[in-house]
């Protein structure tokens, strides 16, 4: 018999404390524009606070405000579901309701190369966040943003693909099995937030979007490095001012 309490049961059930209780405990009363940019790479901070003038808060994550054109970018909470969890639970707690998750991934596919990108319609989840909220192997963002999203890049002539991700805890335990077994199933990038992203956001029924930048490859079973490569940067710059107009319309 197993000893885990049955996550199945779980999500009908009311949390002891939530985020609005542990606001409370912090004394944190901010409001927050209702859009927002999520994004766990610090390298891309320097850039994003060059496009705007922000107000910058503190609480779970670097939480830089935009209030000419309504909206805030959030960096700074870690890497990983777990460590993205608590800072989208503020988010939302604060007043956001339409945020897009960006940051960069690991190709399962040849058709996806380095610096490519990637819009993802749904997440395999092998985290362990996302069954606390929503109990699916398998997420989806807000189909109506995604939609969006993909127009806005279109607009701006970028190139993407449209296409699952695997979602993992554990990236120095990324297998030549797994990515194999996520290879017939057609998913074609893997990192580390996305499926807790939806997962959370479809519970607290407030719209998500995700895209990525290839970093590395891992299709040919092997691992290959890309990050630090300029054109890795240069789209990754162009899908957040992407994202900012979509978000703004600004």
């Amino acid at each position: 018999m197993s000893i885990l309490f049955p996550k199945k049961n779980k999500v009908k059930l009311k949390e002891l404390s939530g985020a609005k209780t542990y606001l409370k405990h912090l004394k944190c009363d901010i409001k927050l524009p209702s859009k927002a940019i999520v994004c766990p790479l610090s390298s891309l901070t320097k850039f994003a606070l060059s496009q705007a003038n922000f107000k910058h808060y503190n609480c779970e994550a670097d939480i830089y405000v935009d209030e000419k054109k309504g909206y805030c970018y959030v960096t700074g909470f870690g890497v990983g579901a777990p460590a993205m969890a608590m800072a989208l639970e503020v988010l939302i707690a604060l007043g956001v309701k339409e945020l897009v998750l960006m940051g960069i991934a690991g190709s399962l596919q040849p058709e996806a190369v380095a610096a490519d990108l990637v819009l993802c319609d749904s997440a395999v989840a092998d985290e362990g966040i996302s069954k606390h909220y929503v109990p699916k192997e398998v997420l989806k963002p807000s189909a109506v943003l995604t939609k969006r999203l993909g127009t806005a890049l279109k607009k701006e002539k970028l190139d993407y693909h449209v296409g699952p991700t695997w979602t993992t805890d554990a990236i120095f335990r990324e297998t030549a099995e797994e990515v194999a077994h996520y290879q017939k199933k057609n998913v074609l990038t893997v990192e580390m937030e996305a499926s807790a992203f939806f997962a959370i956001c479809e519970q607290k029924k407030v719209k998500a979007a995700a895209a990525f930048v290839v970093s590395d490859e891992l299709y040919r079973l092997k691992w290959e490095p890309h990050f630090g490569e300029k054109p890795i940067f240069q789209h990754l710059h162009a899908l957040y001012h992407t994202a900012v107009k979509m978000l703004t319309g600004k």
